[in-house]
């Protein structure tokens, strides 16, 4: 049966409104998929990421010509775990639930992304039970994730039991999806002795290239409102939670001296930001060299994303092939150099390495923070020509429309999907 005549279900807790990255990326892939000749049906959840002005959305709606359903049961504002955890049950079953009794119009294949974090094994239940082929994307590794992160043991019973599930998961899907190399070998090993490797594609996440665009800070009235046009500015932006290393950079602003002109700008909410706050003020340098910003307005976020001089991505130490951080691509679309705090393999290093757009340093490195920022203001033209490759990779690789365009190849069974580009490393240097 050719892909024209399916329907395709896409399950996420997040969608348009929402302002969470997955919520806006699922929405760019949803409407891709139906503009490029896909029936698509959307399940997801009300808006509950941001503390924001999200109204309650009917429980049937069409966004763009994408058929949306939403779960009727009670979901509140994610302002901590126990909330959110209590997001991820009454989503997972209801979506279970839903979809178990539902009546497809006709064939019907179901796309799911990892988050909430039982949901991949609830969407492995219902379709097996339901005869449905399925694809699954992979934004974060479940259980490593948990473990990474402290909340369950490395071979504990929760991790075994787990696990065991979503090898079965993996080991059921038509397609999984991959975020980068380094994730897909971490899969490949997570997935069991009997998966099939080939079954994993790598399609990286993207950013809207004309929402996100290079912005001089002379220009950019974000910039000359908070007072960074005449310094130097490493910028981050998203959440602050317990996969993001900011303490590596926070103690290298420790580090610099008087004649060190630089500010750094964190903007965000998240589990850790109390912690980041504390740390920059034992240090004294809160509201001096280390100014906090909560999440800003949608409609401000081409100049805020672009208010810096260099843009941080950063993960945890562990975090390897667990996740790939969407910031990554929005620093990309900005068009400045990336400091990039992770381990050298990581996917986030080896990406800004192929692209020759930016500086790594290790988790824990401050020593390599401060190198690496007084190499940037030693040279402002390595600066310049390190945000122009930026910018230049991403419009080749990281757009919405390339990897849309993989997504839809993945989904219709008379193509096939290219190999990953980023990796072969000829294309960047061509």
């Amino acid at each position: 049966m050719s892909s024209q005549e399916k329907e395709y279900v896409l399950v996420t807790e997040y969608f348009h409104p929402e302002t969470a990255s997955t919520g806006q990326l699922m929405t760019d892939l949803a409407v891709g998929l139906q503009e490029r000749g896909l029936d698509m049906t959307v399940y997801t959840g009300q808006p509950n990421y941001h503390s924001g002005d999200n109204e309650k959305q009917p429980p049937i709606s069409t966004h763009e010509g994408v058929l949306v359903k939403r779960i009727r049961a009670p979901q509140v504002r994610q302002s901590s775990f126990v909330r959110r955890g209590f997001n991820w049950v009454v989503f997972t079953a209801w979506m279970f639930f839903a979809l178990l009794l539902s009546q497809p119009r006709r064939e019907r294949e179901v796309v799911f992304v990892s988050n909430p974090p039982f949901l991949p094994v609830a969407m492995w239940l219902v379709c097996t039970l339901r005869g449905w082929d399925y694809t699954y994307i992979v934004y974060d590794l479940y259980p490593d994730f948990t473990v990474e992160t402290g909340y369950f043991s490395e071979g504990g019973a929760v991790h075994t039991l787990w696990s065991t599930l979503n090898e079965y998961a993996f080991g059921g899907a038509k397609h999984v999806v991959a975020l980068g190399p380094v994730m897909r070998e971490r899969i490949a090993k997570s997935a069991g002795p009997d998966f099939d490797p080939s079954k994993i594609a790598i399609i990286h996440n993207w950013e809207d290239e004309n929402f996100i665009e290079p912005r001089a800070k002379s220009n950019n009235w974000f910039s000359q409102e908070h007072d960074l046009v005449d310094t130097f500015t490493l910028l981050y932006s998203g959440n602050i939670g317990e996969n993001h290393d900011l303490e590596t950079v926070v103690e290298a602003a420790a580090r610099l001296d008087e004649t060190d002109d630089v500010t750094l700008l964190i903007i965000g909410e998240g589990d850790k930001k109390a912690d980041i706050v504390s740390l920059a003020e034992r240090h004294g340098l809160r509201g001096s060299r280390i100014k906090f910003l909560p999440y800003q307005p949608l409609d401000d976020l081409p100049y805020s994303l672009t208010a810096g001089d260099v843009s941080i991505v950063t993960v945890q130490e562990g975090m390897e092939g667990v996740c790939v951080s969407s910031k990554l691509y929005t620093a990309l679309a900005a068009g400045q150099p990336i400091l990039v705090i992770s381990q050298e393999h990581d996917d986030e290093a080896r990406i800004v390495d192929a692209c020759d757009a930016g500086i790594q340093a290790a988790q824990g490195d401050s020593d390599a923070v401060v190198s690496a920022i007084r190499t940037w203001t030693a040279d402002l033209s390595l600066v310049d020509d390190q945000g122009t490759n930026a910018r230049e990779a991403f419009e080749s690789y990281f757009t919405e429309d390339h990897s849309v365009d993989r997504y839809y190849a993945l989904l219709d069974d008379s193509q096939s999907v290219e190999p990953d580009p980023i990796t072969q490393e000829s294309l960047i240097e061509s």
